[in-house]
């Protein structure tokens, strides 16, 4: 199969999301800007000291394979492939950092000994998928707004949203590895199966129903946040979106059977989201949605932009998309109502979560260095919702007030020399 254009092949929802936040946050301009600075060096002549560029007289096999691989998917621009001494199985891709350089994709030697011909077709039909597919472009994001802990420059909800993207890329590109093995899932099992186990054929019969088995048990245990800290998709998801794409046609996938395959899959990828599942967080969640939206009400004019950039990040301790959460919510009756359930429920079941949540809110409607009349009869229905006295509320108001006005005179107070 040659497409014409592999993003027929791609999975939508990736494309989609990364081209909305290269929009929103301006990340063309920011990626342009680190490029142009120097800081995005050139990784050929490092290659090239380092590892072992493969040619078709050192290794025919894996050069006319690649060949193959590029062929099948009608990738025509160049590519250098190298080989590391490195006992794992794995593989990486650099887009080339010029016009006037070469693509790479370096295979590790483990994964050259241990895999068969169509194991490493999709491997090398992946790498390329990434390549095709400008992923390297979305991933200088992450360097150009490096830094750690209060250093660090990307805003929290870009850096959740870039790491949802990071695991639906690799699906997009699984598909174009699917092409580059003939569109055959045998061989792409077991190379999952090799990565999974570290064992080839010789312990293990290569089962796709091993891996929707434990997929089934992942789904039956409910949402995990231990699985949204993965970069990669975990096997389970990766086998069955792929199983997925291979029964809705493959290459012939017509594009009236495009949008139900992508809501199937993206129902796997949000297995590997962050989203609360035991009661009390998701009443506390559901109480800050609720609360925080009101409080915009209360107010008058709606949440500004300086109150719903801060409903946002504290939202991102309970899901990982909390502009989506925030979305469901059409209606001031559906919020009251969210409000009433949560804070009956943390009245009579919440400690100390009470309170934080309680001043969570008063901050919100004190970030502009006052709480009127109105918001504050608004925050103290809150406080009796919860179940918090009179005097611990107005306790809450005053030092959330107090806050932001010595942020307000820090800011206005005039420099000497």
């Amino acid at each position: 199969m040659s497409p014409a254009n592999l993003n027929a092949v791609r999975f939508q929802p990736e494309a989609q999301l990364i081209d909305s936040l290269f929009r929103r946050y301006g990340l063309e301009d920011i990626v342009q800007h680190y490029v142009v600075s120097g800081r995005a060096s050139s990784m050929r002549t490092m290659m090239l000291a380092t590892q072992l560029r493969l040619t078709a007289m050192l290794s025919p096999r894996l050069c006319s394979l690649f060949d193959q691989c590029r062929a099948a998917i009608g990738f025509s621009s160049e590519v250098e492939l190298y080989v590391v001494n490195d006992a794992s199985i794995n593989a990486f891709a650099l887009h080339a950092a010029s016009d006037s350089e070469p693509h790479i994709i370096s295979l590790t030697s483990g994964a050259v000994e241990r895999m068969t011909d169509k194991e490493l077709s999709f491997v090398l039909g992946h790498e390329l998928g990434h390549i095709a597919f400008d992923h390297y472009r979305a991933n200088q994001v992450n360097f150009a707004l490096d830094g750690e802990g209060e250093d660090r420059q990307m805003p929290a909800l870009l850096a959740a949203r870039m790491h949802t993207w990071d695991r639906l890329a690799e699906l997009s590109a699984d598909r174009v590895g699917f092409l580059a093995a003939g569109e055959s899932l045998e061989p792409i099992v077991s190379v999952f199966f090799k990565l999974a186990s570290g064992l080839g054929p010789e312990h293990l019969q290569f089962d796709i129903s091993a891996f929707l088995d434990q997929l089934q048990l992942i789904q039956d245990s409910g949402p995990s946040n231990l699985l949204a800290h993965f970069s990669h998709p975990v096997t389970p998801v990766r086998v069955r979106a792929l199983q997925l794409y291979a029964e809705a046609g493959g290459s012939e996938l017509q594009t009236a059977t495009l949008h139900e395959l992508d809501t199937k899959v993206s129902a796997l990828a949000q297995l590997m989201e962050h989203e609360v599942s035991d009661p009390g967080a998701i009443y506390a969640r559901d109480f800050l949605v609720a609360g925080g939206l009101l409080a915009g009400k209360a107010e008058g004019l709606g949440l500004s932009s300086a109150q719903q950039e801060m409903l946002v990040r504290w939202l991102l301790d309970w899901t990982s998309d909390p502009e989506s959460l925030l979305a469901r919510v059409t209606s001031i009756e559906q919020a009251e109502d969210m409000l009433t359930k949560a804070g009956a429920w943390l009245s009579e079941n919440s400690g100390e979560e009470r309170y934080k949540l309680f001043s969570a809110i008063a901050h919100l409607c004190a970030v502009d260095g006052q709480i009127n009349d109105i918001e504050k009869g608004f925050l103290m229905s809150l406080a009796d919702y919860l179940g918090i006295p009179e005097s611990a509320a107005n306790e809450k108001l005053f030092e959330a007030v107090r806050i932001y006005l010595d942020e307000r005179a820090a800011r206005e107070r005039p420099e000497f020399l």
